[in-house]
């Protein structure tokens, strides 16, 4: 990385895609990096700068799913360039631009975007310092739980016990009844689970999101599925969930560190 004048972009290149703000009052040049080997550099103004690189106005945008994954990469790895230049950084969503427009040409509307945000943005910076994000996602095996709740409560054992000494009609009215009841334990428990496992993850965290839950794709079901930020330091999150996945019937996928996309929007 050189300290670099702002590159001259194309003809047809009127706009800048934003990557990530950033502390720092230099131009610096990160090298062809960006999407599609554009050359990324440092617009810098009131001692902050923001990660972009020349492109024309409009979204990134195609029908082959593998170009739009290589985009996507390819904002990623900048975010992290940038994190390894400058340390803690603003990541933008994927596709953000500044045109030209009636304020000026792109580079001005960018630094006075800058200006005004400025204060908010060195808030945030100040808030992620030293922070990454996390994933983590708790599922639990249904069959595992079923078997496990039936085998330690008296009032479902004893249901069970029974409707295998019964005749055939009583043996399948107890079964009906076995399986409502252990449905609505089952729902009892999970959502025990869930309200535990939050819990136990929101205190050794600087902030959570809930994201929406997704199919697990084999025999268990998500129960949670949260990003978390938190001090890239500190072990209490892995510790705690540990922890969780001793529970029988219970599994943890933890992934991280990432830069903080979900966390840089908040105030």
């Amino acid at each position: 990385m050189t300290v670099c004048e702002a590159p001259a972009g194309t003809a047809d290149e009127d706009a800048l895609y934003v990557y990530c703000v950033a502390p720092g009052k230099v131009n610096w040049l990160l090298g062809p990096i960006g999407l599609d080997y554009s050359m990324v550099y440092t617009v810098p103004t009131d001692g902050l700068c923001c990660v972009v690189h020349s492109c024309q106005a409009r979204p990134y945008q195609s029908e082959d799913p593998q170009a739009v994954q290589a985009w996507v990469m390819a904002h990623q790895h900048v975010v992290r360039a940038a994190e390894e230049a400058f340390g803690t950084v603003l990541p933008m969503a994927f596709n953000m631009i500044v045109q030209d427009g009636q304020g000026g040409p792109a580079a001005y509307n960018l630094k006075a975007w800058m200006s005004e945000k400025g204060d908010d943005f060195r808030a945030r910076l100040a808030r992620l310092e030293g922070k990454a994000e996390y994933g983590v996602q708790i599922f639990w095996d249904r069959e595992v739980a079923t078997e496990s709740i039936v085998r330690s409560d008296p009032e479902l054992a004893k249901m069970r016990s029974e409707a295998g000494n019964k005749p055939e009609g009583l043996a399948y009215m107890l079964r009906q009844k076995l399986a409502q009841a252990t449905r609505t334990a089952i729902e009892r428990q999970a959502n025990r689970y869930i309200e535990d496992s939050y819990a136990r993850i929101r205190r050794c965290v600087d902030d959570v999101r809930v994201d929406k839950l997704k199919k697990a794709g084999d025999e268990k079901q998500m129960l949670l599925n949260l990003s978390c930020l938190a001090a890239k330091d500190d072990a209490s999150l892995g510790d705690v969930l540990e922890e969780i996945q001793r529970i029988d019937g219970i599994s943890v996928r933890f992934t991280g560190p990432w830069s903080p996309y979900s966390f840089a929007a908040a105030a």
